[in-house]
């Protein structure tokens, strides 16, 4: 029964607050008119504006539920403490009380509202979504570590930042076949709507704001397209495959790749939206509640996780 509400309890809570606390749901309507589309005859259509940045799982959610936004809310809400929970016990917290704890502070420091409120809910569950991959990568279950990142494309298609996490993996071999396999996936998920011709997903551009890192290169007001992107990709992987080759032998790799991921896309990113940040909190949530579970040292093991580690 512990078990059970260390996982039903975090939900429940973020549900119930979830009503009272939401936002104006920030850039939710754009996904919602996005998600009409594809739930429509016209499916074919749903990416054919270029500002429709998300991947195909989020318009379907948010074409379905986010028809009525407090649902939208409850849902975001519940998923995100979930995850939380998840990601904390992939990373090797077993204890049902920790478990449940950290999905209810995840609740109470607004973790769990911050999807809805933004009309993100990536930047809130992808950075969780790696821990779990990371998790399966060192386990040496790297196809499906692989098909996590690769559908965590569905949401946003920087999910294959995640990619960092699979440097886990017990064998560079291993890490390639998961990296082959996240590649396939979400090729997948957007092929149909290429072949259709109606995809602009490529052709935005963003205007470099003046609070930025960018701004002190590139001028602000300046509209920048993927270039810069694929950039940013580049430079966060090779930034989380450092970090994963320098803390490989710690459970607290588990957490780390994703926080370093997450600034190291913020360190060129055109935008200064401080929902970003999300990205590190979760995470570091997960941090705390493994040093609350067995303490701070990152000593080098050869264990694999769910095996203790120092």
């Amino acid at each position: 029964m512990k078990r059970i509400l260390a996982w039903v309890v975090p939900a429940a809570a973020a549900a119930a607050v979830a009503p009272v606390v939401r936002g104006n749901g920030g850039d939710a309507w754009l996904f919602v008119l996005g998600g009409r589309t594809l739930l429509s005859a016209h499916w074919s259509h749903a990416f054919a504006d270029p500002a429709m940045q998300a991947g195909p799982f989020q318009l379907a959610l948010f074409g379905s539920v986010g028809r009525s936004p407090v649902a939208l809310a409850v849902v975001l809400g519940a998923i995100a403490a979930l995850l939380v929970v998840a990601a904390a016990r992939a990373a090797g917290v077993e204890r049902p009380a920790l478990l449940a704890g950290v999905g209810v502070v995840a609740v109470a420091a607004g973790l769990t509202r911050a999807g809805f409120d933004s009309g993100h809910p990536a930047d809130t569950l992808l950075p969780l979504l790696w821990i779990v991959a990371a998790a399966e990568a060192r386990r040496g279950r790297t196809l499906r570590a692989g098909a996590i990142v690769g559908l965590g494309a569905g949401i946003e298609t920087w999910s294959l930042l995640g990619l960092a996490v699979l440097v886990l993996a017990p064998r560079l071999r291993d890490a390639a076949r998961g990296t082959a396999v996240a590649a396939a996936v979400a090729a997948a998920l957007f092929l149909p709507f290429v072949a259709a011709g109606h995809f602009g997903l490529g052709r935005y551009h963003w205007v470099v704001s003046s609070q930025s890192l960018v701004s002190l290169v590139v001028a602000p007001g300046t509209a920048v397209g993927w270039q810069l992107r694929l950039a940013q990709t580049a430079f966060a992987i090779a930034v989380g495959i450092g970090v994963a080759r320098a803390t490989r032998g710690s459970r607290h790799a588990l957490w780390l790749i994703p926080v370093c991921v997450v600034l190291a896309r913020l360190l060129l990113d055109p935008l200064d939206s401080l929902y970003y940040f999300v990205g590190v909190e979760g995470p570091a949530l997960v941090g705390l509640t493994l040093v609350a579970a067995y303490g701070l040292p990152f000593v080098a093991s050869r264990r694999l996780a769910g095996e203790p580690l120092a």
